[in-house]
């Protein structure tokens, strides 16, 4: 019986998981593209909402993707911010500083999957196999 409540609660997890980030992503799109009269600013700092937006899909993609190695995630949000920076490009009042937004971008996934991946390389060291 506690074997089916813990899939149970891993599937509630994932679940919630992807939900957020389905809903953290569409938040990042508008923020990106959308007027800023519209945008809620959290952090004094620009750079630090970017960086803290894409950590925060970052770990919501991790958890709701337990399956999919975390460079996969990584290099899909990276893209992801590629894209909007490109798209920020056509938009004149985004051109100032979308180099420093799109390092803050790659930086906040970076340093949402380094730790984990750091602790698989140290595993790895330890157990002198490869794993996934």
């Amino acid at each position: 019986m506690a074997s089916s409540k813990i899939r149970v609660n891993v599937w509630l997890w994932t679940v919630a998981s992807l939900g957020g980030l389905a809903w953290g992503l569409i938040a990042v799109v508008f923020a990106a593209v959308g007027p800023s009269s519209l945008v809620p600013h959290v952090f004094s700092s620009y750079h630090i909402e970017h960086f803290a937006a894409f950590y925060v899909l970052a770990i919501l993609a991790a958890a709701g993707l337990p399956r999919t190695h975390l460079v996969q995630i990584a290099l899909a949000l990276i893209l992801v911010a590629v894209i909007l920076a490109t798209i920020r490009l056509a938009i004149p009042r985004h051109v100032l500083n979308d180099a420093e937004d799109l390092l803050a971008d790659v930086a906040g996934v970076i340093a949402a999957t380094a730790p984990v991946m750091v602790g698989r390389l140290r595993q790895l060291a330890l157990d002198g196999e490869v794993r996934a």
